[in-house]
C-alpha cells in the first residue's frame, strides 16, 4: 500500500514538473518569434551607414550606396536647361461717350466805346445761339499668344555654399560667331542632394532662377523696327 501511494506521488510531481517545462519552452518561443530589428551603426566617421542593416544581413549581393558627394566652392556643376513658356491673352473692349453744349450771346461790345478805350456792351436784338453735340463709339478686340522655349547646357560655378548646405550657382557663357554675340547669364540656388550621380541637375530643381540671353549683331539689327515706322506707330497708335 505504502508502495502504491509513493508511486502516486511521484507520478504526479512528474506530471507537474513538465507542465512547468513545456509552459516554460513555450514562452521563451513567444519572445524569441519577435523578430529584432537591427539598428543602424555609424561609421568610422560618425555618419550611419546608408545600406539598411537587414537587407546586409539578408543579402550576399547587397551593394553599400555611394556615399553623398561633398562639394566645395568654385567646383562645377552642368545644368541642364528646359524651359518653356506660353502666354494666351484675349481681351475685348468697348466703350460709348455723348456730349451736349448750347450757348447763347446775349450782348456785343461796342465797337465806337473801344475806339474811344471805354469798352461798353450794347444789348442785341436777334441773340445768336451756338450748339454743339459729340457722340463718340469705341470696340475694340485684341489676342496675344506667344509659346517661347528654350534648351542647352551650362556649366556653373559654385560662389557661395549657405550653413543648411544649399549651393549659390553662377554660369556665364559668350558665343562669337561672326558679326554675332551671344550671351548667357544664369544664378539660382540648388540643394546638394539634386544633383544627379553624373554632376548634373535640370533648371526646373533651381530656386530663384535668373537667366537671362543678350543677342548683339545683324540678326537683331534685322528684327528690329525702324526709325520711320516707330514714329508712324507713335503717331497712328490711338
Amino acid at each position: 500500500m505504502k508502495t502504491i501511494l509513493c508511486l502516486t506521488i511521484c507520478m504526479t510531481l512528474l506530471v507537474s514538473v513538465n507542465e512547468s517545462a513545456l509552459a516554460q519552452s513555450s514562452s521563451l518561443y513567444a519572445q524569441q518569434s519577435k523578430p529584432v530589428m537591427p539598428q543602424p551603426v555609424k561609421g568610422p566617421d560618425g555618419r550611419y551607414d546608408r545600406l539598411s542593416p537587414t537587407i546586409a544581413q539578408a543579402s550576399f549581393s547587397a551593394v553599400p550606396l555611394p556615399e553623398p558627394r561633398g562639394y566645395a566652392l568654385h567646383d562645377l556643376v552642368t545644368i541642364i536647361i528646359r524651359e518653356s513658356i506660353e502666354n494666351d491673352i484675349s481681351s475685348t473692349t468697348e466703350t460709348k461717350k455723348s456730349m451736349s453744349v448750347d450757348g447763347e450771346v446775349t450782348s456785343f461790345p461796342s465797337i465806337a466805346s473801344m475806339l474811344e478805350l471805354r469798352p461798353r456792351t450794347s444789348p442785341t436784338t436777334n441773340n445768336p445761339t451756338v450748339g454743339l453735340e459729340f457722340d463718340r463709339d469705341f470696340s475694340g478686340e485684341g489676342s496675344h499668344k506667344r509659346t517661347d522655349s528654350f534648351t542647352t547646357r551650362l556649366t556653373a560655378r559654385i560662389i557661395d555654399i549657405k550653413p543648411n548646405g544649399t549651393l549659390i550657382l553662377e554660369a556665364r557663357k559668350r558665343i562669337l560667331d561672326g558679326k554675332e554675340d551671344v550671351t548667357l547669364v544664369l544664378t539660382g540656388t540648388c540643394r546638394k542632394e539634386d544633383i544627379t550621380s553624373d554632376n548634373t541637375i535640370l533648371s526646373t530643381q533651381i530656386y530663384d532662377l535668373y537667366l537671362r540671353k543678350q543677342t548683339a549683331g545683324e540678326m537683331k539689327k534685322a528684327s528690329e523696327k525702324g526709325v520711320l515706322t516707330k514714329i508712324l506707330d507713335t503717331l497712328f497708335n490711338f
